[in-house]
């Protein structure tokens, strides 16, 4: 017979083992749902640089290694809603996966409904786990789930299920949604095109929205050929660093720096005026208010947001500009919308100014360019092909025309073109007086989710810039404090000029919002855009499931440049007045071309081929190769060497069977006209980072032989060749 002591024993080991390995596995599922939860809130953030994004990136595996507290917790909403991606960290045996449950079980508050994939992933309701956790515990393991749970609980899985569900939309709606341009140009175009009149104002909304969605066009292929944005490895800046050199990179630094400093003042006179007018507080003291916000989220270093949050600010600001119009409409009057204003009309002088302000908040209206520079790893992880990604894009746009028709419309029907001429703030404050106090609650809440959001999104792109010029020297907390003073400091300076500019009256959002944009985003919308397309149509990484070939047509590209770039220096020459600002303008579009000519001059249209083995750890991910040449798929002779085995294929694309027993791999491309030859090796981890594989690389084109380790340089090399066939060996230490 068995001593009693014995068993005891028996059982403490029974209980203790398990429970020591599971506390170990369940830190490894938080971790990696804090990884995710990380890497989801780093896509939903604009403005972004690289070093912010990596300096997150550091943080989060520093705590890990030092075994701290996660700079983010996950919930057991957030447990249940990466359970796919975590599933394989949890051993087959039953005794681990009940004791997990078991930590689970005593660590969060959860009902048996509530947890559908967690279950799935710890295997609960198969009954080998279920016998392991009676025998391991003495009671049901139902007893984890809890019967009734609070209403604060209740509203985090509401919250939930409305996550889970916009995340299930289909890849099409989610760019169509994420791109869709916003409110600010809106809130200023009845007041630019009281100027001119309706009929040369329908003209003019159709004009730039078609432009607009070529140019969206453009970038949104760009994005989708470009390995860097594909995968989340840069953002708009490390976009143009690698297709269009340093030279672009640094004016498109500068821009940004400078169109994002003016662009905050803007905003704060957009959101004080507006709340002022619904509330009666004075202006400056929103103002106030909001500096405060941005200063909070500075500390923090980061919105928290999450594609969801987006999602739905935009559904609900896009729901917003749809129905201020519609309050708009009873009011219209048919003599407004006959108003005649052009030079030719009545014999009125010809005004430039006018013409000026149309230019510059047409572009803003349209402008949701750095929203597609910024979005693409969202939708291209659920379509590759880049077929929803393009076409979500470009009819973001084309709705948006619709509402500014609207818009014009309505408002500029409703309210008579002197009021509108001399309005200050935004059109909001007019159609408020004309159609009554609804519209300046639901002004207010559109102000706040599109200006307000975009001013701390914008304060905290500068911050992160300010943040990458001035590394941090020392891990003592005054120097901390020295570096936080600093980063905040053109926050501080936008504050103090947009109280300046309230207190004085001097500024009017309209105008300011036109003359600034003016100039700046002809660059950032046009520019830009136009050069990536013809730069990564050579040399992209991948070819998109759709382009629309007339795009890249010369005549297409060189129009499209000298309409943006054009109309920059027309506002130096005949539209603007004052002599600084002329000056200005002509001074920006001499360096536009001299750095646009240096761009080529180096060589950014140079053709490409691009040899990219992938190994794709993520659910449902595939390990593949892809080769292509010049912009478009190029057939190679490739062969895969196994333990014992070697397979032959020849194709520009194609899957990369057991790649843990993969020895090396052949490329044999033939022949083509292309002056580089880019050789990238990795993998992409659970979490979506990509990460170079250590391989060792043989390259050889004509007389030319090489042999580097990809170690070093993060699974990438980039070598010229002279128009001849390569051959290509990657092998596995």
């Amino acid at each position: 017979m068995s001593n009693p002591s014995d068993l005891m024993a028996r059982e403490q080991v029974l209980r203790g083992l398990p429970a020591k390995r599971a506390s170990t596995l369940l830190f490894a599922v938080e971790s990696q749902t804090a990884h995710l939860l990380l890497r989801e809130r780093q896509e939903a953030t604009l403005y972004l640089t690289q070093a912010a994004a990596e300096a997150g990136e550091h943080a989060f595996l520093r705590a890990l290694a030092e075994g701290r507290a996660l700079p983010i917790q996950p919930k057991i909403q957030d447990l249940e809603h990466y359970a796919p991606q975590w599933a394989a960290l949890v051993p087959a045996d039953a005794n681990s996966r009940a004791a997990i449950a078991r930590l689970l079980g005593d660590k969060y508050l959860f009902t048996y409904e509530a947890v559908p994939a967690l279950r799935r992933a710890l295997g609960l309701d198969e009954p080998a786990v279920q016998q392991a956790y009676q025998r391991l515990y003495g009671q049901p393991l139902a007893t984890i789930y809890a019967t009734t749970i609070t209403w604060q609980d209740h509203l985090r899985w509401a919250w939930a299920r409305v996550n889970r569900r916009l995340e299930n939309l289909p890849p099409f709606w989610i760019a169509f949604v994420l791109t869709m341009p916003g409110a600010p140009g809106l809130l200023a175009l009845p007041i630019a095109l009281a100027r001119i009149g309706p009929a040369a104002g329908i003209v003019v909304v159709i004009l730039f929205g078609l432009i607009n969605m070529l140019t969206v066009a453009a970038l949104a292929e760009t994005v989708a050929r470009s390995g860097t944005t594909r995968f989340g490895l840069g953002f708009l800046g490390q976009l143009v660093q690698e297709y269009l050199g340093r030279a672009g990179s640094l004016l498109l630094t500068a821009v940004l720096a400078i169109n994002n400093f003016l662009v905050l003042i803007i905003f704060y006179l957009g959101v004080g005026g507006t709340l002022e007018n619904s509330t009666g507080l004075p202006a400056f003291l929103w103002n106030a208010a909001l500096f405060a916000v941005c200063i909070y989220f500075l500390f923090r270093g980061s919105l928290n947001s999450t594609v969801t949050v987006a999602l739905l600010i935009v559904l609900v600001s896009t729901l917003a500009i749809l129905v201020i119009p519609l309050l708009a409409l009873p009011h219209v009057q048919i003599s407004n919308l006959t108003d005649l204003r052009l030079p030719s009309a009545q014999g009125q002088p010809f005004d430039p100014a006018a013409l000026g302000l149309v230019v510059g908040v047409m572009l803003t209206t349209f402008f949701s360019h750095f929203l597609v520079a910024s979005y693409g790893p969202v939708v291209l992880r659920r379509d590759p092909s880049a077929r929803s990604w393009i076409g979500g894009s470009v009819a973001a746009v084309f709705v948006f025309m619709l509402i500014a028709l609207l818009w014009m419309v309505a408002v500029n029907g409703a309210i008579p073109p002197e009021v509108l001429a001399a309005t200050t703030g935004t059109v909001l404050t007019p159609l408020a007086k004309m159609v009554g106090p609804g519209i300046q609650w639901l002004g207010s809440l559109l102000v706040i989710l599109s200006l307000g959001l975009a001013t701390i999104q914008v304060s905290l792109g500068l911050y992160y810039l300010i943040q990458e010029r001035f590394p941090a020297q020392s891990a003592r907390a005054r120097n901390d404090r020295s570096r936080f003073l600093i980063s905040i400091s053109p926050a501080i300076a936008v504050f103090l000029l947009s109280e300046w500019l309230t207190l004085t009256g001097a500024g009017s959002f309209a105008i300011l919002l036109g003359t600034v944009n003016a100039i700046s985003l002809p660059l950032l919308g046009g520019v830009f855009p136009v050069l990536l397309l013809a730069a990564t149509r050579r040399k992209g990484d991948f070819v998109p499931g759709v382009a629309f070939g007339w795009l890249g047509h010369p005549a297409i590209l060189a129009g499209t440049f000298l309409f943006f770039w054009g109309s920059i220096l027309v506002h130096g020459l005949f539209i603007w007045q004052e002599p600084l600002l002329r000056a200005f303008a002509l001074f920006t579009g001499l360096i536009v071309l001299g750095v646009t000519i240096v761009i080529l001059r180096r060589g950014a249209l140079d053709p490409r081929v691009v040899i990219e083995l992938r190994q794709d750890r993520r659910l449902g991910g595939r390990d593949e190769f892809n080769v292509t040449a010049n912009g478009k798929p190029a057939a190679a002779a490739v062969q895969l060497e196994y333990p014992g085995e070697v397979q032959r294929l020849n194709a520009f694309n194609g899957a990369v069977p057991a790649f843990a027993t993969l020895r090396a791999v052949t490329f044999q491309v033939p022949a083509a006209k292309a002056s580089q030859l880019k050789i990238w090796a990795h993998q992409i981890t659970p979490e979506g980072n990509s990460e170079g594989l250590p391989v060792i690389v043989e390259a050889e084109s004509g007389a030319a032989r090489k042999q580097f380790n990809l170690k070093s340089s993060d699974g990438l090399a980039v070598l010229p060749i002279n128009d001849t066939a390569c051959q290509v060996r990657i092998t596995f230490p």
